[in-house]
């Protein structure tokens, strides 16, 4: 989040590419421009309509915050701006998702977690892992199944009757 430009983000054909990130140089503690891990990684991603609507409508909050601050703002094209333009550190997305969460009632979560939580969900209700895995970005479907897949409470029990129902041939 923290590396988007509206530059790679197409609101009519409703896609985004990743193409860099945003990391915090451990040597330096300055935020600077990284490429994704690996070739599979910078991807493009389809948006889907309401997704597409809340773009929509930051681009438009950012433009009213972009005649308030006038001549103060520093055109960066980042999704992800302060009020003067300046893209936020990605530590503090990272921050503030938290203090989000906790406000709303959830677990201390991280960022991070979502796109976690996301990919077992999507992996749990019976979405394509090849489908999952060029979301994420995997070069690899193992990947993808090694790290997000797990044995939610439930599962093992429904492949057991699914299994009984094949072989019983009904």
């Amino acid at each position: 989040m923290a590396g988007l430009r509206w530059s790679v983000i197409d609101l009519d054909a409703k896609t985004m590419r990743i193409t860099e990130t945003r990391i915090v140089d451990s040597s330096t503690s300055k935020a600077a421009i990284s490429t994704p891990k690996t070739g599979t990684s910078r991807r493009p991603i389809l948006l889907d309509d309401r997704l597409i609507a809340e773009l929509k409508a930051h681009k438009a909050r950012q433009a009213r915050e972009r005649l308030a601050a006038g001549t103060a703002w520093e055109e960066t094209d980042y999704v992800f701006v302060d009020e003067l333009g300046r893209p936020y550190r990605p530590e503090m997305l990272s921050r503030n998702f938290t203090k989000l969460s906790v406000k709303a009632g959830l677990r201390r979560i991280r960022l991070h977690d979502a796109r976690h939580t996301a990919a077992s969900i999507m992996l749990a209700s019976g979405e394509n892992p090849k489908v999952v895995a060029e979301m994420l970005g995997h070069a690899s479907v193992v990947t993808t199944l090694d790290t997000y897949q797990h044995v939610l409470p439930g599962m093992a029990e429904e492949a057991g009757a699914r299994l009984t129902q094949l072989l019983a041939g009904s």
